[in-house]
């Protein structure tokens, strides 16, 4: 049976409506995410070791620095996945 020309292709109309961002765009969604992540670890850490002091020490100041830089890259990976897919 022959297609008809005056319906549009799924698969195509659907990569047409995708939003492509930049890489910028990317790179900054990234640190928007890191920092967001701070944020909350941050916040968790520092009230946690003022109220019941620090177990560890510096287990704190390590958390803050490693946890954002994992969760932005998990984002990055996330996105970039979902925005390259076929």
């Amino acid at each position: 049976m022959p297609e008809n020309p005056q319906k549009p292709d799924i698969d195509t109309a659907r990569r047409q409506k995708r939003w492509q961002p930049s890489q910028a765009v990317r790179h900054i969604l990234m640190v928007i995410a890191g920092f967001v992540a701070l944020v909350a670890v941050s916040s968790v850490v520092l009230y946690h070791t003022v109220l019941y002091g620090d177990a560890i020490e510096n287990f704190g100041i390590v958390m803050m620095l490693t946890v954002p830089v994992i969760a932005a890259v998990a984002f990055r990976v996330a996105l970039d996945s979902w925005l390259d897919r076929e």
